[in-house]
């Protein structure tokens, strides 16, 4: 059992916190042991979920107020020290500029970058923050629900996510592409019945 897993063990709501503000512990394993809590010990659900969403928007909030202020040199340095891939940080920061607020709802799979690209990127605080409690809903309810039904297997999706990731951001940037693509077609069609 690692560190983590013990501080969700020891302190179980406040555990989920602290484990989310360590950039290094895949969020996929922190809710799918969180789930497999809920289920094995008797906490709540509600309670768990919303200790997850407040850890994770706290780390995120912290690194984008960080990069906001820091700028660049404070990128630079924060990067360095969170050891952050520069072939992963130019992917994001090129496709932050092309999407801005919409690629942001794929923040809980590079949760370092997002927070760090968004401030550095000055996108509204308020972009940031609807984007990072969306997609943070989504993804800690699907590891979530998955630790509690699997029990003492909630491995099995954790591990799956972790060892697969490449191919969820494919899909996910593709479902996000289509559904871009849907919500511009029914403009431009709107637009056009208005004329």
């Amino acid at each position: 059992m690692g560190n983590w897993q013990s501080w969700l063990e020891l302190y179980s709501y406040w555990g989920v916190i602290l484990a989310l503000l360590a950039h290094f512990i895949p969020t996929e394993l922190i809710m799918g042991y969180a789930g497999y809590l809920v289920a094995s010990n008797q906490m709540s659900f509600l309670l768990m979920f919303g200790a997850g969403l407040v850890g994770f928007y706290v780390s995120q909030s912290i690194l984008y107020v960080l990069a906001y202020y820091g700028g660049e040199r404070g990128l630079s340095f924060l990067t360095r020290l969170l050891h952050v891939n520069p072939v992963r940080m130019q992917l994001v920061e090129t496709n932050l500029r092309a999407y801005g607020g919409w690629y942001l709802l794929l923040s809980p799979i590079w949760k370092t970058l997002f927070g760090l690209l968004a401030g550095t990127l000055r996108i509204r605080f308020s972009t940031f923050t609807l984007s990072t409690l969306l997609s943070f809903t989504v993804w800690s309810l699907f590891f979530m629900t998955s630790g509690y039904l699997l029990q003492e297997r909630w491995t099995i999706v954790a591990t799956f996510a972790t060892r697969h990731l490449s191919w969820i951001i494919i899909g996910s940037i593709v479902l996000f592409l289509l559904g871009r693509t849907v919500i511009k077609k029914r403009k431009l069609k709107k637009d056009h019945s208005e004329d």
